[in-house]
């Protein structure tokens, strides 16, 4: 197989071979490899989330399976591999083309769907280096958009098994009855929030109105239609700063208007730390769990990476909309740094009433305050290398955290495919 015919077969997405401004490493020199859904940028949740617990790394060759955002913002090189109409020794050609014979150090998968894996089995079976696979969503037990013979032959070859929170790492060792370890949606340490004493907030008058944000994606149309039925009429105006478009969610303007919800999309980490700091509380709508989700995998199995960012940036009170059996409400409520609502008007109102006096915003801005450095990403660049050679955490920073967390009800599988 010709490289010529890889770009003719790709020519609609991109060249196969994106060169960035570093020049890739001498054939002497060992390298990191990251195999992903999509590119690695700040257009996405993935995207900064990897390039924290990659900083610093040299000679990383990025290889992603499809082109959604437009651009490519980490590695020192990249590639493209959809495994769609291929055999294995087609897909082993183009690995081999692209390493040109370069020494692999480690491999890092973050699997969403079935080419991420078949990616990094391949490069593992050429190359031998120690594999790390981090699940951050569920795409096998509650979803099965990734089969299971394809996920177990990855497990078991992987030296590192982590995942983002306790909820999925108990499922995935109960179902694969292999160890897996926590690696958060870890903070930078430049925007943790400034240490503040508590009195300070007890002597804070409530602003008038409060000032609310909502954060994050929203990725069922029955979460965004409840959310909006929830807050119409609460005279409140809420900031929205996530992806306000979607695919597969109808963001209806008059919707947005009626209430009271100002879309601004994604933002920079910056700016988003420096809006929650301003914030009253900020809101997280999830999922009811009554069976009206089309995605059960998120539905179930998703911790929101920017429940934590809220806490250790801002201290900001979470207020979780939707079930208290999902994992963003069990977070919220094991740490105690805010409240969870069904979607209910009435519930709303009064948790707007509770969460905007003094003495509340005190102790749930203290708690939140006191898992801010646990959940820094201070050293995990290290600690993530470090690992996956050892093929266990080097340290219990993690796991301590979660040490206590309670146990959670099994989540069904989803159908096969």
């Amino acid at each position: 197989m010709t490289l010529a015919s890889l770009h003719r077969e790709n020519a609609n997405l991109q060249e196969r071979l994106d060169r960035l401004t570093t020049r890739p490493a001498r054939l002497d020199e060992g390298i990191d490899i990251v195999v992903t859904v999509n590119e690695i940028n700040d257009r996405h949740g993935t995207g900064p989330l990897l390039q924290r617990v990659l900083a610093g790394r040299r000679r990383v060759l990025s290889i992603r399976a499809r082109t959604d955002y437009g651009c490519q913002e980490f590695g020192d090189w990249s590639g493209i591999l959809s495994h769609k109409n291929k055999s294995v020794e087609e897909a082993r050609d183009y690995l081999r083309h692209l390493l040109q014979g370069r020494r692999v150090e480690r491999l890092l998968c973050v699997p969403y769907q079935a080419d991420e894996l078949l990616t990094s089995i391949a490069l593992h079976d050429l190359c031998r280096a120690p594999l790390c696979t981090w699940i951050m969503d569920d795409q096998n037990i509650a979803t099965r958009l990734i089969p299971d013979d394809l996920m177990r032959e990855a497990l078991h070859k992987s030296s590192l098994r982590l995942a983002t929170h306790p909820e999925l790492c108990r499922a995935y060792e109960r179902k694969f009855g292999l160890p897996f370890h926590i690696l958060p949606a870890v903070v930078p340490r430049r925007l943790l929030a400034p240490e503040q004493p508590v009195s300070a907030y007890e002597k804070q008058a409530p602003p008038a109105p409060p000032r609310a944000v909502l954060i994050g994606s929203i990725w069922d149309q029955v979460w965004f239609d409840r959310l909006c039925a929830t807050v119409e009429g609460s005279g409140l105006a809420i900031d929205w700063f996530g992806n306000s478009r979607s695919p597969w969610v109808r963001f209806s303007e008059r919707a947005l208007t009626r209430a009271g919800i100002r879309p601004h999309g994604v933002v920079p980490e910056e700016r988003l730390a420096e809006e929650l700091r301003r914030a009253s509380f900020a809101i997280v709508p999830v999922s009811p769990l009554d069976g009206s989700d089309s995605n059960p995998g998120i539905a179930r199995l998703s911790l929101p990476g920017r429940i934590l960012f809220t806490a250790a940036s801002s201290n900001t009170p979470v207020l979780i909309i939707g079930s208290g059996e999902t994992c963003g409400a069990r977070f919220v409520k094991h740490f105690g740094i805010g409240e969870v609502i069904p979607y209910r008007r009435s519930s709303f109102l009064s948790a707007v009433a509770r969460l905007t006096q003094p003495e509340m915003q005190a102790s749930l801005r203290a708690h939140a305050a006191s898992i801010g450095a646990a959940l820094s990403d201070a050293g995990v660049s290290r600690w993530l290398l470090e690992s996956t050679l050892r093929g266990a955490p080097v340290d219990r920073r993690f796991e301590d955290l979660f040490a206590d967390y309670p146990p959670e009800s099994r989540v069904e599988e989803g159908r096969g495919r």
